[in-house]
């Protein structure tokens, strides 16, 4: 059974059970709890902007004997924000410039067919309220789910991969099952710190007490990564004070739930490093780092990741999820690859069809959108030039959905 919930007060309700369902999904993320997911809609929604207006649109699917099976966060957003819409999309919660990596569905992996198909059998009843529905966080591939006779395919819209290390007997284990070639880096960073004579202390915040000067100097080491010209782009992901309201009220909250986890690589009495990560059950979710430009030949996030994963080690963690995204710091440790997929609908209406060329060309101009407040003058004058590059070998400017 679906249901529509009437008001974040109602998600708000479902809370206990919602953590209860939550604690079955694996991999286990951030980003499927009502500690995530509640906040961000107070912080991120938008109410009638100029360019978009996002209703409350969440919905449940219950089981036998009202058992909550499923949470969808969604939203209707429609453009213009002002006046009569051109395009209704439903869209999950988690569209942001940064935070939310992983958004969709909030259900275990082996009810996600059978809780998709409910949905769109509910919004097929309905295709009356919205003309694009925008899928997240597939587990399968697209082509897989709608049965025969759906009046609306889903349409493949990219891939998003996951890396998780499950961990093995030790450190020692887990050392041998990479390359020789990330064996020879991993020694080569310990042994440049003490050929120099520095050494390092691994320094772990978890008290609600420490988090606010912690949080500074992460975010104070992020955006000295993403002002250097001379490395590989990655943004400031956290220039917006409302993203950095929400960052420091989540953290906050997680400390007091006891998840959070503030790794600090320290030399010399100061924090070169710094990565953001959440244990969460037997889980070691590693989020967003940043460190000191002036250690790079130093190795110190290599080092830094290393005394995370020994960390995890010692403290009876199964699994470290290294994040989204293909990077080789990521690949090198030899991880299970997750795919999440993401994927269209067009509303089996005389009206969507007629405004989904309007979607498409939204869809189109939206990965070219500069994130301005992201660059600095120095950065947007390397990029514009050609000089600074992303990880693929692209321009270094940010894309991101509005």
């Amino acid at each position: 059974m679906v249901d529509r919930l009437s008001s974040v007060e109602a998600l708000t309700g479902i809370a206990a059970e919602w953590d209860l369902l939550a604690r079955q999904i694996a991999p286990r993320t951030l980003f499927t709890s009502a500690a995530w997911i509640i906040p961000w809609w107070k912080h991120f929604s938008r109410c009638r902007q100029m360019l978009f207006h996002d209703e409350f649109f969440c919905h449940v699917v219950r089981g036998d004997g009202g058992r909550l099976v499923a949470v969808a966060p969604l939203m209707r957003t429609s453009a213009p924000g002002i006046g009569p819409p051109v395009v209704r999309m439903l869209q999950f919660f988690g569209v942001d410039p940064a935070l939310t990596e992983i958004r969709g569905v909030i259900c275990r992996p082996e009810d996600q067919a059978p809780v998709v198909e409910a949905l769109v059998k509910h919004f097929l009843a309905r295709r009356s309220e919205w003309d694009v529905f925008r899928w997240a966080g597939l587990h399968h591939p697209v082509d897989t789910y709608g049965t025969p006779g759906l009046p609306c395919a889903f349409l493949a819209r990219g891939e998003l991969p996951d890396y998780v290390v499950e961990l093995p007997g030790s450190w020692e284990d887990l050392r041998l099952k990479v390359s020789s070639n990330m064996r020879k880096n991993l020694r080569k960073a310990y042994e440049f710190l003490e050929r120099e004579g520095l050494t390092f202390t691994l320094r772990v915040t978890e008290r609600p007490d420490g988090v606010a000067a912690a949080m500074a100097r992460f975010l104070a080491l992020h955006a000295a990564r993403a002002e250097a010209a001379d490395l590989i782009f990655h943004p400031n992901k956290f220039v917006r004070p409302n993203v950095r309201t929400f960052l420091a009220d989540y953290l906050q909250g997680a400390a007091e739930r006891g998840e959070l986890r503030i790794f600090e690589l320290e030399i010399g009495g100061a924090v070169v490093a710094s990565r953001l990560a959440f244990l969460l059950g037997s889980d070691l979710y590693m989020y967003f780092a940043g460190y000191d430009p002036a250690w790079k030949t130093y190795s110190v996030m290599t080092v830094l990741m290393a005394e995370m994963i020994k960390w995890a080690f010692a403290h009876g963690v199964e699994r470290v999820n290294l994040s989204t995204g293909h990077d080789q710091s990521k690949v090198r440790w030899k991880p299970r690859e997750v795919l999440f997929r993401n994927a269209v609908q067009v509303s089996p209406t005389m009206r969507a069809r007629a405004v989904f060329g309007a979607f498409l060309a939204y869809e189109a101009l939206s990965p070219v959108r500069v994130k301005a407040e992201a660059l600095s003058p120095a950065r947007i004058k390397a990029a514009v030039a050609g000089r600074v590059r992303d990880g693929h070998g692209s321009p270094g400017i940010e894309a991101t959905w509005p």
